[in-house]
């Protein structure tokens, strides 16, 4: 059955203030303030109803944080918001987890950086779009909408890789707002679009000449795996996610 977009909510207004962004400084999910003029972070206004970053910050979610974004974030995940089009807040909580996660088992277990192919041997991005409660209806979200899953279909990905169990509950994440300061313009700039469609590079895979020289990774990931690797390990190893 078709799906129908209707019209997306509203952003719902920011819970962040600066005293809870001062528990994340505190707790190394946000970078120590060090200028008055151009601080690493800023607690939204009251009056700001929805984003309006200054020139220079862009939009960031506290939850994202907590699942594992770095302050600044690292190359890697700069590199998956230019490739799958997207700014910060267009990842969903789980999203960051994942990335996360691969990004350590990489350096940590495979002593390497993020392997650009490994990723897109593995994952694939889908959109969510929220549903309305009527059938066949569904409207764009302003946070979230971009979530990574393994690519299952016809093949053995599973079982290439860690388990990654995910949470369920992400209550209110999408209220806990806030500007990053986007340090030499590295990241996508803050524009609030909405996604509607899924672009096609967004499954993209490994050209098929290239796939062979995975084989030893994904030969190390197996092992990893039977040696009992799974994703709570290795967030209870790094903490979070930061380079």
């Amino acid at each position: 059955m078709p799906v129908r977009l209707v019209a997306a909510d509203d952003w719902r207004p920011s819970s962040m203030t600066e005293r809870r962004l001062l528990e994340l400084e505190r707790e190394g999910l946000l970078r120590h303030r060090t200028s008055l003029s151009s601080p690493e972070w800023i607690a939204p206004p009251a009056y700001h109803s929805e984003p309006k970053p200054p020139k220079g910050y862009v939009v960031s979610i506290a939850k994202s944080h907590c699942h594992g974004l770095g302050a600044p974030p690292s190359r890697f995940m700069r590199a998956l918001c230019h490739h799958y089009g997207v700014e910060l807040q267009h990842f969903s909580p789980n999203a960051i987890t994942i990335a996360a996660v691969f990004a350590a088992v990489c350096e940590g277990y495979l002593g390497m950086m993020p392997h650009w192919e490994l990723w897109l041997h593995l994952y694939r991005g889908e959109l969510f779009n929220a549903p309305t409660g009527t059938t066949g209806v569904r409207k764009p979200v302003r946070a979230g909408c971009l979530n990574l899953v393994l690519k299952t279909k016809k093949t053995e990905r599973p079982r290439e890789y860690i388990p990654v169990g995910l949470s369920s509950n992400h209550t209110g994440w999408d209220s806990q707002w806030f500007y990053l300061r986007n340090d030499d313009g590295l990241l996508p700039a803050y524009t609030g679009r909405l996604i509607t469609e899924r672009p096609e590079n967004w499954t993209y895979g490994v050209v098929r000449v290239h796939q062979s020289r995975l084989d030893p990774l994904l030969d190390a990931l197996k092992k990893l795996r039977v040696e009992g690797l799974s994703a709570d390990l290795v967030l209870s190893d790094i903490g979070e996610f930061s380079r």
